[in-house]
């Protein structure tokens, strides 16, 4: 007889006794990329290289927390990067398998187009690029465009179903305005088979008009989350987006999920309480919320972040939980 463990890897088998524990790690420390180190990445990321050499002139971030293992991204089944667009540069069509928002941080005068739909990019404005959508970007303003790009790749990625095609686009159907979609309780009448929203473009304005609306919480923090106007639903089907408002002063109700987030600082400073980490932040950050770790936020000026999750693809597979210090009064929702 040979050698044991010559023989299980010449079969292709292995002990699993001998692995090691895969369940149970310890949880992830959240990382924060500042603006004062991205900001000036992007210009020389501009001088490095124009439109007519990259698909997209992107910075990708990468948790640092992910080194020596199989994984990629800015968190677990997120990728984030920033993106940029100078005056008069376009970015061709083309359309992938992967869902995609974009969150813009600075410019004026650049435009999405989402299906043959021009979706206006200003601060703070949210953009759907749901899978398989055709998508381009125009820069007709005076100064660069900024925005963050969240796509679901990493699920792509263990899955193997990543797909692309450059353009030119080709099959488009006509689709309804956004704006028959922005009478709130009223949806036109047309039948849709998509998994993603209709409304490809959430105005930062609106979004906070209705944030300042609410009823702050009990911890004085208030939270809004983009919904399908069709089902009420997560915007798309692997990607679930927020905004979270924190007044000045008022530390949030501490919770923990399995969920993952990335958060974008657009107003206002603070911390957060991850875990045994504290991580300071200020406007266009971004920053990791880890999954199993307890968190809080507290501001020291009233802030507002636009929040990316994972939630809907775990409730989805009927994974997902939520627990909170406070016997339920401010559970992520």
């Amino acid at each position: 007889m040979g050698d044991f463990h010559t023989d299980m890897r010449a079969a292709n088998v292995y002990a699993l006794w001998e692995r090691e524990n895969r369940h149970n790690r310890a949880p992830q420390t959240p990382h924060v990329w500042c603006w004062s180190t991205m900001g000036p990445l992007i210009d020389r990321a501009v001088a490095a290289t124009d439109m007519r050499n990259a698909e997209r002139r992107v910075l990708v971030l990468r948790n640092p927390g992910f080194a020596n293992t199989e994984r990629d991204g800015a968190a677990i089944n997120l990728s984030v990067n920033l993106q940029v667009l100078m005056p008069g540069e376009k970015a061709r069509p083309h359309r992938h398998s992967m869902n995609a928002i974009r969150f813009v941080l600075e410019g004026s005068g650049a435009t999405t187009i989402v299906e043959g739909k021009d979706c206006p990019m200003q601060p703070g404005d949210m953009i759907l690029t749901p899978a398989w959508t055709w998508h381009e970007h125009q820069h007709g303003g005076s100064d660069r465009a900024v925005w963050v790009d969240a796509l679901d790749v990493p699920v792509h990625t263990y899955l193997d179903t990543g797909a692309f095609e450059a353009g030119p686009i080709h099959d488009l159907v006509d689709l309804p305005p956004d704006s028959s979609f922005f009478a709130a309780g009223l949806t036109p009448d047309t039948p849709s088979v998509k998994g993603y929203s209709p409304l490809f473009r959430y105005p930062w304005d609106s979004a906070v008009k209705v944030l300042e609306s609410l009823v702050p919480n009990q911890d004085g923090s208030r939270r809004l989350r983009y919904t399908n106007p069709r089902t009420g639903g997560a915007v798309m089907t692997m990607l679930d987006c927020y905004l979270l408002g924190l007044t000045k002063g008022r530390e949030t109700y501490s919770y923990r999920t399995n969920s993952n987030c990335v958060c974008v600082v657009m107003e206002g400073e603070g911390f957060s309480q991850v875990g045994e980490e504290r991580i300071a932040w200020g406007p266009k950050d971004v920053f990791t919320l880890p999954h199993n770790q307890w968190i809080s936020h507290t501001a020291a000026k009233n802030a507002r972040l636009f929040q990316i999750t994972d939630r809907e693809l775990l409730r989805r597979l009927d994974l997902l939980w939520d627990e909170t210090r406070d016997d339920g009064r401010h559970p992520p929702s």
